[in-house]
Order: C-alpha cells, then structure tokens, then sequence
C-alpha cells in the first residue's frame, strides 16, 4: 500500500497506470486560496500520491462556499455558527482519505512568502489582482513554477457569459505574465463580481490540474502551452504562448 493514502489506491491499478503516478512522488505543493476553484483543485490533486498538500487561506468556511465547493457541508459546519476556517474544513474532509495535509490558516504576505520555496508547485486561487502579482512575482524571484487561475463572468440580460483562464508561469518561461495577470484592481475586472459558479470552478480547477499533470509528463504534450483561456458562449478553448517542448 502507498503510505500516502489510508487505503489502497484500487483506481490506478484497474487502470494498469500505477508505474504513472510516480511521477508525482516526493512533491510538496501548495494551494493558495480554498475558494471555490481551489478548493476544487485540492479535490483533484488529493487523489495524487503527492507527498504534501499545503494550504493557505485565512477566511472562515460561510453559507456562500457550500454552494460552489465539492461535496456536499451540513449546515452547521459554517463558519457564521461554528467559525471554522475553511483550512480546517477541508483538511478534516481529505484526512480521512489521505496524509500529508498541512494547513496554513493565514493570508499569504511578505511575512510567509519565503515559506514557498520549499514547494515544487503552486496553485493560486485569488480574486485580488495586487494579490496576484504580489504572489506570482515572488515565486518567480524563489524559482518556483505555478498556475495561477482566473475567472471573468458577467450578467447579459438572462443569461451568463464569461471566460475561464488558467496560465502557467516559470522561471525560464514568464515574459507573457504582463499581458495575462493584472497588477492592479481596476473597475473593469470582471473577477471581481464575484459571479462563481460551481461548475465553472469545477472546469478552472479542471483545466489547472491537467495543465500541471502534462507539466511533469502524466499526460502526453505537444503544444507546452502557457495560457488557457476557454469561452463559455462560444465553448472555444484558445492555447496560447507556447513554451520549448
């Protein structure tokens, strides 16, 4: 049995791909933001034999993230009643199937930042474009490589539209961040709506996780794309800036 789970991982061995999910051993990542798109990619990443799952969030678990978080919360694990940190709620959901989960129930700031280096990946789910920058700059400055996640939704008439966004960034390959990731907050920013839905988070989470997963050789990649972006009203995926394979 792999150590990292607290029961034997049936899945991968039915599908004979076991020898594959090596490739993950040993790696520590990180997740920053258990909203609802990264929460959705701690559920995907969990069920990798990832030796540590480190997250970082400072809000309490509320009414609203029941609505667009796997699964499914009673009402009285809501941080309005109990203030329960949704660090907490989560590591009590994925401790029962695995190990290595470590909570940071903080904001991530100059203060912990240099705590990253330590990570061989990380997943940034925030809403706040100065957050962002901050966040992606000093990883870049670490030598960390991460995919930070992004959704723009809006409102016409009756109906929804929007786009789903999901960009790679590394130390060897960064030059495109300025035009993908905004500095500053600006009225324009649709994310900022905060118009979320679940599966819309699940699909960003979704696009993440495959995105990181053809990085370290899981699944086949001939384009080494650096940016996703997928429209909702017209179903097109767009992959742009494309690496050296």
């Amino acid at each position: 049995m792999n150590d990292i789970f607290k029961y034997p991982d049936t899945n991968s061995s039915r599908a004979g791909i076991t020898d594959l999910n090596t490739k993950f051993e040993g790696q520590k990542i990180a997740i920053i933001g258990l909203g609802g798109t990264g929460s959705y990619i701690l559920d995907l990443i969990s069920k990798t034999n990832i030796m540590e799952i480190h997250l970082y969030d400072g809000d309490e678990f509320q009414v609203h993230n029941a609505f667009r978080a796997p699964g499914a919360a009673g009402s009285d694990e809501f941080g309005t009643t109990s203030n329960v940190l949704k660090v907490e709620y989560y590591s009590k959901i994925y401790s029962k199937m695995r190990h290595g989960i470590v909570t940071h129930p903080t904001f991530v700031t100059e203060n912990n930042i240099h705590e990253f280096s330590k990570y061989n990946f990380v997943f940034i789910s925030v809403d706040k474009n100065t957050a962002r920058d901050f966040i992606t700059k000093s990883l870049l400055e670490l030598k960390i490589p991460f995919i930070d996640v992004g959704m723009g939704m809006q409102r016409h008439e009756n109906k929804l539209l929007g786009t789903i966004r999901v960009t790679v960034g590394t130390y060897q390959n960064n030059t495109h961040l300025k035009n993908r990731i905004g500095a500053e907050e600006i009225i324009e920013n649709q994310y900022s709506t905060n118009i979320q839905i679940a599966e819309l988070n699940c699909l960003n989470a979704t696009l993440a996780v495959i995105r990181w997963k053809k990085i370290f050789g899981f699944y086949q990649d001939l384009k080494g794309e650096y940016n996703n972006l997928y429209f909702i009203n017209t179903g097109k995926i767009i992959n742009e800036d494309f690496a050296d394979l």
